[in-house]
């Protein structure tokens, strides 16, 4: 009994859980949120300004550079000119030294060649007072007591010459003894005047010191300024390859959301949608190609970062055609974060063209293109130093290399 009423449980609760799930499977699931292009573009607009924000802080980092740069080659110099200024003032020293040692050699010559003549005076004086005491030259003697003219013209003769050879003797003494005092005064001039220049250098040395200082604190405080704008850009650069990421991922779940309607409205057997070939063809009569892809030094930034697609070079005007079948994702004018005016096309299973630089566009959002249609016009708008088509494939989301799609 107990066994019936537990079966009978049992059969209820399975039959209660059949309908349950009958329930609720019969109920809509939600769907997931669809990915519109407005979103993408909101986020790459947010993105130019990223880049543009990034350009400025690398001018400001290439001009704190510059400055700095040239505040080193200031620095090198005032160093090289206080170098031979010191140079210049040891070397006056030495020379001041050596006026000093020529001056107190002069003064000790000039005692002992005053010490000589004071001699020379002195014994001058003594000779005068022996002939004037023991009276052999004496001129009353002299004149009464020569025998003869003659005679007395000699003896005159030898006393004017013993005279004048005393003073001649003295005064060669006092004339040396002047020429020395001369000399002297000529070594201090001199050592006054190198004293002089030797000042001047010493000042001209505490201003370059000075200045030398202020080249270097000025060296350091670009560095430190050069050193946060660094930062800044390496965070906005973070910034943008998150922006970038995350552009690509919603572009892939475009690309994936536009190829699943293309198979529904296939499906459907709707036969006014335009399918892709499946290959691509050159956007341009003309082949030649300016810059490949791959990394490179930004013609106009200056900065190395990878050229995303490659440019084809033609004259402003030139007819650019749309590489496959497919529909128009984007078609705007303005910067675009140095596109300029471009269209993006979508050709489904995930692969989509772009083409930038244009002049004038011929399509717009939404618009079904046929393969070598004409989608715009060659021209230099955005980062562009000249006409030419910037031309890009996208894969998944991902730019790959145009000319793997090309022999």
């Amino acid at each position: 009994m107990y066994y019936r009423k537990s079966k009978s449980a049992l059969s209820a609760l399975l039959a209660f859980l059949l309908v349950f799930i009958a329930f609720f499977s019969l109920m809509p699931v939600p769907a997931a949120q669809a990915i519109s292009q407005s979103e993408i573009d909101a986020l790459q607009a947010k993105r130019d300004e990223l880049k543009q924000q990034q350009s400025d802080i690398q001018a400001t980092i290439n001009n704190l550079k510059g400055q700095q740069n040239a505040t080193i080659e200031l620095k090198m110099a005032l160093d090289e000119k206080n170098t031979l200024t010191l140079q210049q003032v040891q070397n006056l020293k030495e020379q001041i030294e050596l006026h000093q040692q020529l001056i107190e050699q002069k003064s000790l010559e000039i005692d002992e060649a005053q010490k000589v003549a004071d001699e020379q005076l002195e014994r001058y004086k003594v000779r005068l007072r022996n002939m004037e005491e023991n009276g052999k030259y004496n001129y009353i003697e002299v004149l009464f007591g020569a025998n003869s003219i003659g005679e007395f013209l000699s003896l005159i003769d030898d006393i004017g010459d013993i005279i004048k050879s005393d003073k001649a003797l003295e005064d060669a003494y006092i004339k040396s003894v002047q020429d020395l005092k001369a000399l002297k005064a000529e070594y201090e001039e001199a050592q006054e005047e190198l004293k002089a220049k030797k000042t001047d250098l010493e000042a001209l040395s505490a201003q370059l010191e000075k200045d030398i200082e202020e080249a270097t604190q000025l060296i350091a405080t670009l560095q430190n300024d050069i050193n946060a704008s660094a930062s800044q850009l390496s965070k906005l650069e973070s910034e943008g390859d998150s922006m970038d990421t995350q552009i690509a991922n919603l572009s892939k779940q475009l690309a994936e959301q536009a190829k699943q309607q293309q198979q529904q409205q296939q499906s459907g057997g709707s036969s006014s949608s335009i399918i892709a070939t499946g290959s691509l063809m050159w956007p341009s009569y003309t082949t030649s190609v300016g810059s490949p892809y791959g990394y490179r030094i930004h013609p106009i930034y200056g900065t190395y970062k990878l050229h995303g697609g490659v440019d084809i070079r033609a004259s402003y005007g030139t007819a650019i055609w749309a590489a496959d079948s497919g529909t128009v994702v984007t078609s705007q004018d303005g910067w675009n974060g140095g596109w300029g005016n471009y269209v993006m096309i979508d050709h489904g299973n995930g692969v989509q063209t772009l083409y930038a630089h244009m002049s004038s566009r011929a399509v717009s959002v939404g618009q079904t293109v046929s393969k070598g249609q004409v989608i715009g016009y060659v021209g230099s708008t955005g980062a562009s130093t000249g006409p030419h088509l910037h031309f890009e494939v996208w894969n998944y989301g991902s730019r790959v290399d145009p000319m793997s799609y090309f022999r």
